[in-house]
């Protein structure tokens, strides 16, 4: 059923042809409103060049998509002064900087979005063990908007972001990629 609003508005429409510009005697673009007496029809209509803002060009760089290719020595692009951490510890970044960082902070550095690992993950905190921070990551909270991580992270990759994290809020980590382990 149509609304009467509607109904007119289609009428409308199909009387004047959907947009079909019948025997007018006007041609070329539509006037511009510019505040002035209205154009008469003999009237060229010329561009306002008093506008304050400039034509949009694009940029003159060339972006490219593609990224570099990857170097044949895993650990030549990273800067001596890269923290060195254990096997373990790069594994938990990994897994920490994919699936945590979002929301947590890159390098577990504070995010108003989520919990601040630092502190909790710190000794005292409220997720201070292994067994507490993996039932938190496993089961998630979803009541503050966590998501369950049991079905995507294995307890080894788990166990791994925890000692991570743990050294990060000791301290022990700085905030930086960390050196790949040789090995």
């Amino acid at each position: 059923m149509m609304r009467p609003i509607g109904a007119a508005l289609v009428s409308g429409l199909l009387l004047t042809g959907c947009g079909s510009r019948a025997s007018d005697s006007e041609s070329g673009p539509a006037p511009i409103d510019s505040g002035a007496a209205p154009a008469t029809v003999d009237t060229a209509i010329t561009p306002d060049t008093g506008v304050a803002t400039p034509p949009i060009t694009p940029p003159q760089s060339s972006a490219v998509d593609t990224p570099p290719a990857a170097p044949q020595n895993p650990g030549a692009d990273q800067p001596a002064s890269a923290p060195k951490v254990s096997r373990t510890e790069y594994e938990g970044w990994r897994q920490y900087s994919v699936n945590c960082a979002r929301c947590h902070g890159q390098d577990v550095l504070p995010n108003p979005v989520a919990a601040n690992l630092l502190v909790s993950v710190a000794p005292g905190g409220p997720i201070d063990t292994p067994e507490k921070f993996g039932q938190v990551v496993s089961q998630g909270r979803p009541h503050r908007g966590m998501p369950a991580f049991k079905g995507t992270l294995s307890p080894e990759q788990i166990q791994a972001m925890y000692a991570y994290v743990r050294g990060r809020a000791e301290k022990r980590i700085p905030p930086g990629r960390p050196a790949e382990p040789a090995g």
